[in-house]
């Protein structure tokens, strides 16, 4: 595992510090798919930096002291140049993707890739052979991508048949968050209700008894998003601990209030990055710790276990 010395400076200043680490940037504002639940066809959208501009605006977030960079977008790969360089520029990369134009090489980089569901539902939200294309892509990659579930009413009856399809590819390890609402739309169709949420958070503690460490859902991020637990001490958006440690910027270099926008509806939140940074330190817990390792090292490998059914 290359946990080096300027990963441990990140590590170290979101432990010990409230500064912001990271920056979190819609590298590009374009899209090769229009999954139809994605909130970003439901936003407007600013025109994107240049590559010249894009490089130069990485660079001076870099030396304002942010080591570790997000990129998200529309699909980052439509962009794979300016992703290579901000996996130089920054000491510590997470690149979000649907999959479909595969998977570049990053020097410092972990690439996550977005699926809803087995085949027949993620093909049914993100469009026909959409699930074949990542797959396939996915078992080319030069090092192995972690997935990510956006759990939402579209696919909460999947979960078990998702997880199993998982763990048999070669992946690193599959996240899960919550579909956050925004404020100004309606999104019934999709956000499941904090009372319907606590039985879905049980269902993948039980998926990570099964198959171990892969499935990145530990008890401590549980805690964090059970309206019996500690949910109500950072359903805010001055309570939000990412919110203080990642600087988000639109594609024109902009800056915005979240990952999720503007208009991201903080007491409804299901944002997998504040369970885990809320989960690892409030109070110390080594297994969540070992998963946002995980998400900083690329080379770094979970414990599997053997499923026998």
């Amino acid at each position: 595992m290359r946990l080096t010395p300027a990963k441990l400076i990140i590590l170290a200043k979101w432990i010990l510090t409230s500064h912001p680490t990271t920056v979190a940037i819609d590298i590009t504002h374009r899209c090769n798919l229009k999954c139809i639940h994605c909130y970003w066809w439901k936003q407007d959208h600013p025109p994107e930096l240049d590559d010249v501009q894009m490089i130069t605006f990485l660079k001076g977030l870099r030396a304002r002291g942010l080591r570790a960079a997000i990129l998200y977008g529309g699909e980052p790969t439509l962009r794979p140049e300016m992703c290579r360089v901000a996996s130089k520029i920054f000491d510590s990369t997470l690149a979000f993707t649907n999959g479909v134009s595969g998977f570049p090489e990053l020097e410092n980089g972990q690439w996550i890739l977005s699926l809803d569901g087995p085949k027949d539902l993620n093909d049914m939200l993100r469009g026909e052979g959409v699930y074949h294309t990542a797959v396939e892509n996915l078992k080319r990659a030069s090092q192995p991508p972690i997935v990510h579930m956006t759990i939402s009413r579209l696919n909460q009856e999947r979960l078990d048949d998702f997880v199993r399809e998982m763990m048999e590819l070669p992946i690193k390890g599959i996240g899960f968050s919550f579909y956050t609402p925004d404020k100004k739309i309606d999104d019934s169709e999709l956000f499941i209700p904090l009372s319907e949420r606590n039985q879905l958070v049980k269902q993948l503690l039980n998926l990570r008894k099964k198959y171990g460490e892969q499935v990145g859902f530990t008890p401590a991020m549980a805690r964090q998003l059970l309206t019996n637990g500690h949910f109500k001490k950072w359903n805010s958006y001055s309570a939000c601990p990412v919110s203080k440690r990642v600087c988000c910027y639109k594609s024109d270099g902009h800056s915005k209030l979240c990952t999720y926008g503007d208009n991201a509806d903080c007491s409804r939140c299901g944002c997998a990055a504040v369970a885990a940074y809320r989960g690892a330190l409030k109070p110390f817990d080594y297994q969540t710790l070992r998963l946002i390792l995980g998400l900083m090292v690329p080379e770094y490998r979970v414990r599997k276990r053997v499923c026998h059914e």
